[in-house]
């Protein structure tokens, strides 16, 4: 594997999977948290994030080597 990207499965709680983003979009892809499990995505194309926190598989979620940035407090700008 050359990189990794998130690609939606389902729309289930947990059901966004790790895998590798050299992937044509047509192939079958087998997760990073199992293997020797074999399904379609819904998407064709790798996301690099994914959008919806419920949705991230939290075995696949540890593989990875992008994290989201949490967001930086405001603060108030004297004028």
């Amino acid at each position: 594997m050359t990189g990794m990207a998130w690609f939606v499965r389902t729309v289930r709680s947990g059901d966004t999977h790790l895998w590798s983003a050299a992937w044509n979009g047509y192939d079958l892809i087998r997760p990073v948290c199992a293997p020797e499990v074999e399904f379609r995505a819904m998407n064709r194309r790798p996301m690099r994030v994914c959008f919806y926190d419920d949705q991230r598989c939290p075995l696949c979620l540890g593989h990875s080597t992008t994290r989201t940035p949490a967001p930086r407090p405001l603060t108030a700008v004297s004028a």
